[in-house]
């Protein structure tokens, strides 16, 4: 009896001990409904990860120290600034921005991304920031000679996979234009832009400043300067049903034409 009564003293000291402890453990652990900076629920996020692909000067590319630069990238940060949060910048390619947005590894895209009725499908479109042109590039030391948007038809040409360009090039497939074996496809613009340098491809189609960029870094020239039919400007990406943020950013781009600050942009990094 003795030797019962002493096991259950023991399981009952063994008791106490653990809720003690378990107590003191609970005691440490943070509050797993509020954030480290004590912000109101509903806040919007300090950090905000912005999804990008840096292929596209002047608007987005890696510098020569490794830094996001470009039209787009001081937009955002400017952006940003006046919405009261940090930006990271992730780099992807253009294909999958979208994509990586509704899996919310990304919180918006900023990479001159234009609406059209799949893209709206799937995400939500500020107000257009830029009034956009496209630009054919070819190789001046090619007999490629191009006067009006008709004449690609003539060459094969190339266009970035996931852009409105890509989406002209196949309405132009279907509609008997052009065959389907002339269009060529790039997931990275400066690929592109390399095939018309080395005579692989007879012209590439990409927005204006691009194609400028382009044309001087790569001593090409571009042929025509138009604006594609059906074709929309580009505007910030945010995800399905994000109606109070983007009423935030449309503000805050009226407010950044009202100011200059867009002009003051283009002027840095789009003026030829």
């Amino acid at each position: 009896m003795k030797k019962l009564c002493k096991i259950m003293v023991c399981l009952l000291c063994l008791s106490l001990m653990l809720s003690i402890v378990a107590g003191c453990g609970k005691s440490q652990q943070p509050n797993q409904n509020s954030s480290g900076n004590n912000e109101p629920a509903g806040e919007e996020k300090q950090v905000w990860v912005v999804g990008t692909s840096p292929d596209y000067p002047p608007f987005e590319f890696v510098d020569e120290k490794g830094n996001y630069a470009g039209f787009d990238i001081d937009l955002i940060h400017e952006v940003a600034n006046r919405l009261g949060v940090e930006v990271k910048i992730e780099a992807l390619e253009f294909e999958s921005l979208i994509a990586s947005l509704k899996q919310g590894k990304i919180d918006a895209i900023i990479s001159c991304m234009s609406p059209n009725e799949e893209r709206l499908k799937e995400a939500d479109f500020t107000k257009a920031y830029y009034n956009t042109k496209h630009g054919i590039l070819v190789n001046p030391n090619s007999d490629v000679d191009i006067k009006a948007i008709e004449d690609v038809f003539k060459y094969e040409f190339g266009v970035q996979t996931g852009t409105t360009m890509a989406a002209w090039a196949e309405s132009k497939i279907q509609e008997g234009l052009v065959k389907e074996s002339q269009v060529k496809y790039y997931t990275d613009a400066n690929a592109g832009a390399l095939d018309v340098k080395n005579g692989r491809l007879g012209a590439f189609i990409v927005d204006g400043p691009v194609a400028y960029e382009k044309a001087k870094e790569l001593d090409l020239k571009v042929a025509l300067e138009t604006v594609l039919e059906n074709d929309e400007n580009p505007g910030i990406v945010l995800r399905k049903g994000s109606d109070e943020m983007l009423e935030k950013l449309n503000k805050i781009i009226d407010d950044m034409m009202a100011d200059g600050t867009i002009a003051k942009l283009e002027e840095k990094w789009l003026k030829q």
